[in-house]
């Protein structure tokens, strides 16, 4: 029997294994390492968070991105490329003897006082406890008016690491936020000839250090604060979030854009995909690329058991989310939360690296 086992290995993950290693509890760390960031997203692109605060959280401390570039004397720079971030993960669960089992989990069940956890490669777990890690990957959004169509001419920007295969290609991506830009400028940069859509007037940039601060504060006050400030807070961090400005060169006039339009329609024709706009007009493309986020909703982990899911309390007004104690534990005792499924609890500071340190230290210090 375990003391935890931790499901997701990603930055969350492994900042929860760190600690729980150092405390000399058992533990599994199930998950593909650093998947999202190393086999999800284009490597040569950046992290929008200043690298200051990108570090994992280790007990003392010690096994910060600071401490990374003088050991392996990579130059640390703002904004800091995706590969560099990867390669700081594996250092940190290097230094602090984090061990990785690289299985999916398939399922989680109760059983009695603890649960069993079964992963793709065969095994069945045992564990007193279980941390639910696992990011935003299952939750990858795409609106309704794309369902159906061909993976041939649309998909969302989840999954890409190069977008070479679309070189002299007509592409168009359809959002407004990071990821949107991000898609655009590689796809420039990639020599397709390439457009953005977008609902909003016009594009929203920012973000700097001092907000990012003060959204970190935000996740050590959020859950006593009362509830409609509660509320207030939550719309404000559900907005898009700013495009972050070192985008802005990359794409402000080399790609082309038409605000203020949404998708009505959405058809193939002549082995293109057509956009009727809602400005009148009709947009085609070989490609289509949707950048439209994601969508958290506990009821879309496939891997959780459904008399478990109807068992786990929600946030009052938000139903897609657990109701957290202030040790991340949801009402099912030994059953933790961490990363963008604790937001609605405690805030959206958790949607993000920045809220890594208190979420570590708060599970395994309950465990």
């Amino acid at each position: 029997m375990l003391d935890v086992i931790i499901i997701g290995a990603g930055p969350y993950g492994i900042s929860v294994a760190a600690h729980a290693a150092a405390r000399n509890l058992s533990y599994k760390l199930l998950g593909y390492p650093m998947d999202f960031w190393r086999n999800q997203m284009p490597q040569n692109m950046f992290i929008r968070t200043p690298h200051d605060l990108v570090s994992f959280s280790d007990p003392e401390g010690r096994f910060t991105i600071q401490n990374f570039s003088f050991e392996t004397n990579i130059k640390l720079e703002s904004p800091l490329p995706r590969s560099v971030f990867v390669q700081y993960a594996f250092w940190f669960a290097e230094k602090t003897s984090v061990e990785f089992t690289p299985e999916l989990a398939t399922s989680i069940r109760r059983n009695g006082d603890s649960y069993a956890v079964s992963t793709e490669g065969g095994q069945q777990l045992a564990a007193k406890h279980v941390v639910i890690a696992t990011g935003i990957k299952d939750f990858q959004y795409v609106p309704s008016v794309f369902e159906g169509l061909p993976l041939k001419f649309v998909s969302h920007t989840l999954g890409y690491t190069s977008f070479e295969q679309f070189r002299g290609k007509d592409i168009i991506i359809v959002g407004s936020g990071q990821s949107a830009w991000e898609a655009a400028a590689l796809l420039y940069e990639a020599k397709t000839n390439v457009q953005l859509i977008y609902r909003s007037k016009a594009p929203v940039y920012g973000g700097n250090r001092t907000q990012e601060v003060i959204l970190r504060g935000v996740g050590n006050i959020f859950y006593k604060l009362p509830r409609l400030l509660k509320k207030k807070l939550l719309q404000v961090g559900s907005a898009t979030v700013p495009i972050a400005h070192f985008l802005r060169p990359y794409v402000e006039g080399k790609v082309p854009q038409i605000g203020n339009a949404s998708i009505d329609k959405a058809f193939v024709t002549d082995n293109k995909l057509h956009l009727q706009l809602s400005n009148g007009n009709v947009a085609a493309a070989d490609h289509v690329i949707v950048a439209s986020g994601f969508k958290i909703d506990l009821e879309r982990l496939a891997f959780l058991d459904n008399s478990m899911k109807s068992d786990i309390v929600r946030e009052e007004g938000y139903n897609q989310f657990p109701k957290l104690n202030r040790h991340f534990e949801s009402n099912l005792k030994g059953l933790y939360f961490a990363g963008p499924l604790t937001s609605h609890s405690h805030g959206p500071t958790f949607r993000f690296i920045l809220g890594l340190e208190k979420t570590a230290k708060t599970i395994i210090n309950s465990i």
